[in-house]
């Protein structure tokens, strides 16, 4: 859905035919599942404790990858292990996935995506197709000191590459913006979902004294810069968390054990 000033409003896109099947299946409008009918021999390759169900057929098997591989894995916030479903029957077949957060699953078609796809660090829950999405890590690519050290962004990322149909884990609106040569939006660094590998990244002052104190936005705004697409979501997870903060831990002793031991 085109919405003003460029924006997209992100629906589930139509999935593409798989020999007589969909390649997948978006079920839910909250804390989604994605199914993946299999034909025979097919498999998906997923994070570890992403199944939610499959069929008696389907058979699980865990890749490693090479030393460089599992780094890039984890530093970008995976594990180093990948599972990889595969349907083992002589017919139809499906395995389905779901995220760690209570969110939607973003589906990326990998083969409109130039190079790299930056996300946010474990945002990827799985892939499909025979040529298998590298599951990276790589540094923030702002190019000032400021924007390395005050954007928000870990210093490592995560990043895609290649394969068919990539799934992320997203929360809240997913909305999208495809920016031109030298076009910049200011945005709050958590709500970065994704981005093309082309986006530059860095920073900005909100503003005076009292904006940086009362806004509620810190001292620096992320800015990015086109050519490229940027994806955003409403509720990151952070937000979420910072609705439930940390209980603190009891003090042990000083006050005698509270209430206990009171006769007449």
């Amino acid at each position: 859905m085109s919405l003003w000033a460029g924006f997209e409003l992100w629906v589930p896109p139509s999935a593409p035919d798989n020999d007589g099947l969909p390649r997948f299946e978006i079920i839910g409008t909250t804390c989604q599942i994605v199914q993946f009918p299999l034909n025979p021999g097919q498999a998906i390759t997923s994070e570890p404790g992403a199944m939610c169900y499959m069929n008696n057929g389907c058979r699980l098997q865990i890749k490693t990858g090479g030393l460089m591989s599992m780094l890039g894995s984890a530093f970008g916030g995976e594990s180093p292990w990948k599972c990889i479903y595969t349907n083992n029957t002589q017919g139809p077949g499906y395995v389905a996935m779901t995220t760690d957060i209570p969110g939607v699953i973003v589906p990326i078609d990998m083969s409109s995506i130039d190079g790299t796809l930056r996300c946010k660090r474990g945002a990827w829950v799985c892939s499909t197709g025979d040529q298998e999405t590298q599951v990276l890590a790589g540094f923030n690519p702002a190019k000032s000191m400021a924007g390395q050290c005050c954007g928000g962004l870990s210093f490592i990322l995560q990043e895609l590459q290649g394969g068919e149909w990539s799934f992320l884990s997203a929360m809240g609106t997913v909305i999208t913006r495809e920016l031109s040569a030298g076009e910049e939006i200011i945005v709050d660094t958590n709500s970065i979902l994704a981005m093309t590998g082309n986006i530059e990244v860095d920073v900005r002052q909100v503003g005076d004294c009292g904006a940086m104190c009362c806004a509620g936005e810190g001292a620096f705004n992320t800015v990015l810069t086109g050519p490229g697409k940027v994806w955003l979501q409403s509720m990151p997870i952070e937000k979420l968390r910072a609705l439930f903060p940390t209980p603190s831990k009891p003090r042990s002793g000083g006050d005698g054990g509270g209430d206990g031991g009171g006769g007449d």
